[in-house]
């Protein structure tokens, strides 16, 4: 005898709620909550509607995915991963599309943060931890959900944060550097992009954390802020060294590294000062094949894009199956011996 295939009147009783709002989630009428949506589809999946159809019934979701300008090569690593993981998500009827946050002008941002919110589902954000932008979110996250990604936002009310540790990394970073200057140690700067940012003010707590513990023989001498500009870390970074003339090392946090780099080659010091950084861009990677940047930490934005949307399709009941809320993801730490070649990276 054939199994009977599950009704909408099943589905309504399993969900509570009313067949004619089953009805149109099911025939994609409208004028139903995400919430009652979301337990609807929820029941449909659980009642094993077929799969494919069950996908068909859903309505597209809109994800907004903010973040700053693909001037920063990590930006644009990151656009790319939400495009291909986008394309290969498709299938839970999932659309997510990029925007641009000049951060330079706040209060423009939190205009331009509920603006976009209007016209989406849910937030995929990387910003930084502004009291202004984090009362922004938090408004949204009462009436739709936000993943904060990259760099944590903890008072935005946000679902979670998806995205590395940044306090190992930045621990990993000080054994590195530790390690690499040697018994004579010597003193070290720590190059920020954004003191606001979450996820910098954590890597350079693990930095410090693992230097005082266990290389006293190195010493931090200036903790400088580049404003994520490139010309700027270059500068401050040249000025500290022409003042310090004992500096065997620094840790760039974040953006800058092709300037950095330039002021110590000008300056004759790439023998003498370690550079380690984060992000295994296309230009860094030359960089350390070639020596001049000794370490880079560099985390996944293809896996973290992934599990954003992962979240969210959980969240919206798209998927049963996905990684928990509040794991990490991964990191690697490459040196010149384990880069991989050009035809591996974004």
């Amino acid at each position: 005898m054939k199994n009977k295939k599950t009704t909408l009147d099943q589905i309504a009783e399993a969900a509570g709620v009313s067949l004619s709002t089953v009805d149109r989630v099911m025939n994609r009428r409208g004028s139903v909550s995400p919430a009652k949506e979301a337990k609807v589809l929820e029941w449909a999946s659980r009642l094993n509607v077929d799969r494919v159809l069950y996908r068909g019934y859903m309505r597209v979701l809109r994800i907004a995915v903010l973040m700053q300008s693909p001037k920063n090569p990590f930006y644009k690593g990151l656009r790319n991963a939400f495009a291909e993981t986008g394309a290969a998500m498709s299938e839970m009827r999932i659309n997510c599309f990029v925007h641009y946050l000049n951060l330079a002008n706040i209060r423009a941002t939190v205009k331009q943060l509920h603006e976009i919110a209007d016209s989406y589902d849910a937030l995929i954000v990387v910003c930084p931890d502004d009291p202004d932008l984090s009362d922004a979110l938090r408004q949204i996250s009462g009436k739709k959900p936000v993943v904060t990604l990259v760099t944590d936002i903890p008072a935005s009310g946000r679902l979670t944060y998806v995205g590395p540790d940044n306090r190992q990394m930045g621990r990993a970073a000080g054994e590195l550097m530790g390690r690499f200057t040697g018994p004579e140690g010597g003193d070290i700067l720590i190059v920020l992009g954004m003191q606001n940012m979450t996820g910098h003010e954590e890597r350079e707590m693990g930095f410090r954390s693992v230097i005082r513990e266990h290389f006293s023989h190195c010493h931090i001498s200036a903790s400088l802020e580049s404003g994520e500009d490139q010309a700027r870390a270059g500068e401050v970074v040249r000025r500290a060294l022409q003042e310090n003339k004992n500096v065997r090392g620094i840790y760039n946090v974040s953006a800058g590294n092709s300037n950095i780099a330039q002021t110590i080659m000008a300056m004759g010091l790439e023998k003498h000062v370690v550079l380690i950084t984060h992000e295994l861009t296309p230009e860094r990677r030359r960089m350390l094949r070639d020596g001049i940047i000794d370490a880079i930490i560099d985390q996944n934005p293809q896996e973290e894009a992934r599990r954003a949307l992962e979240v969210l399709a959980r969240h919206f009941n798209r998927i049963q199956d996905a990684v928990p809320y509040g794991s990490h993801t991964p990191f690697n730490i490459y040196i010149r011996e384990n880069c991989p070649k050009e035809i591996d990276m974004l």
